[in-house]
């Protein structure tokens, strides 16, 4: 019973063997369609129209036909081992002895031989096949729209401002250009196809290669400030340099170990931390004033017109409220502002003139304090400036020189005169008779 069933059984893988040799003479026709931006690689399938080839997925007939569209790699592989690549467009013939068939190109008696060789080699593994043979396509376009946004502030050596934190966002795009080294290292014999997402993660979830990239953008960034004194506001304009710096960065991480390189860089905003903005804002001021000095005046005379304003409103009346600000004294308050006019009108009349302050008034009085002035209020007691013997005194007892009272705002009264009446008189009329003042 063993003989009958060992030969039922070695009949059995016979037939099974010649009937796979058979399926397998067929030549078949090999191509991919686009692979977009989403997929890196796929692994190659007949085109069987008709049906007809119903042959093993692993076994490529020698003679068959391999269509390579544009932008396109076709890598070949026989039992695990890359044997042939091309990035070439264009129509190739498969060129194997291991999956010899009568129907290649050659004498027909020498495929024939070739043929039942195969067969009898099937039947001895038990009609299974001992090789494996895969075409695997690869897509060489420019794989675009890779976002990217630093997590953190990066440290930038700006020319300008020094060193400032920036946050950056962006688009890169990658290419591959050595698609036998990429499959060597990321792909090995993968059954379907190998997606962008695989390879590259995302900003939100990353792989290696997007965090070697933002790792090496630091880098980068320094080379740009310290190196080629590029402002930050620039850099969007600098894609040509990020690029081959990213490339020169990358190149043994990516280029070596992988096959693929950075084919761009694009900067699509840049965001200065706080601290940062208000170190450029002072520094773009400081500039302006050096550049304009009539805009420096001009802020002068708005900040102590703000200043006055404030002043106005304080609960203890105006003229104490300036006199506590220091503007009503010699301390340069008013005198300040009156000196930002008159720059203003120097630098207006005479616009090629260098800008001068006009000197203070020689002379000045001594207060009760022992403090020494020059203005009309002691700067450091606040007291007014004694009157002249020729001053008057008014109802709140503060003695003036002036039309208006420093001290409450009264104005002066009018000198008297005495009418033919008889009746004194302040107006240009008498009040009792109506005569003019003589």
């Amino acid at each position: 019973m063993g003989l009958i069933s060992l030969a039922a059984n070695v009949i059995g893988v016979a037939g099974s063997s010649i009937s796979s040799t058979v399926r397998d003479q067929y030549l078949e026709f090999f191509t991919c369609d686009s692979l977009g931006q989403g997929v890196i690689a796929r692994r190659g399938a007949a085109t069987m129209k008709n049906g007809k080839n119903k042959g093993n997925v692993d076994v490529i007939t020698n003679g068959s036909k391999i269509a390579v569209p544009e932008g396109m790699g076709c890598v070949l592989v026989n039992n695990g081992e890359v044997v042939d690549v091309t990035t070439k467009s264009g129509m190739y013939t498969w060129d194997s002895s291991t999956a010899p068939s009568v129907f290649a190109d050659g004498k027909l008696g020498e495929k024939l031989k070739a043929s039942l060789s195969e067969a009898w080699q099937r039947m001895k593994m038990g009609s299974e096949i001992a090789q494996q043979q895969r075409i695997y396509f690869i897509n060489m376009l420019e794989i675009k729209d890779q976002n990217f946004g630093t997590p953190t502030p990066l440290p930038y050596n700006d020319p300008e401002y020094r060193n400032i934190y920036i946050r950056l966002n962006g688009k890169f795009s990658f290419k591959i250009v050595d698609p036998v080294t990429f499959f060597k290292t990321q792909l090995s014999n993968i059954s379907g196809e190998y997606t962008v997402a695989e390879f590259m993660g995302t900003p939100a979830d990353p792989k290696q290669p997007r965090t070697e990239f933002l790792d090496r953008f630091s880098e980068v960034l320094n080379k740009c400030g310290g190196q080629d004194k590029i402002m930050f506001a620039n850099l969007p304009s600098e894609q040509g340099r990020l690029r081959s710096y990213m490339q020169e960065a990358l190149d043994e991480d990516w280029l070596q170990g992988r096959g693929v390189v950075v084919e761009s860089v694009a900067i699509g905003g840049i965001t200065p931390d706080d601290k940062s903005r208000e170190r450029i804002e002072q520094v773009d001021q400081a500039k302006m004033f050096g550049q304009d000095p009539n805009a420096l005046a001009a802020t002068a005379i708005l900040g102590q017109t703000q200043a006055m304003n404030t002043a106005a409103g304080n609960a203890n009346g105006a003229v104490n409220g300036l006199m506590g600000m220091g503007m009503l004294g010699g301390m340069g308050g008013m005198g300040g502002t009156n000196s930002a006019f008159q720059f203003l009108g120097q630098q207006q009349a005479a616009p090629q003139a260098a800008p001068q302050v006009a000197p203070q008034a020689a002379g000045g009085w001594t207060c009760s304090c022992g403090a020494t002035n020059t203005g009309k209020f002691c700067s450091n007691c606040g007291s007014a400036q004694p009157a002249p013997a020729a001053g008057w005194t008014c109802e709140c007892g503060a003695t003036n020189t002036g039309k208006f009272c420093s001290n409450c705002g009264k104005p002066q009264p009018a000198a008297g005169w005495t009418c033919s009446c008889g009746t004194t008189n302040t107006g240009k009329f008498c009040s009792n008779c109506g005569k003019p003042q003589a």
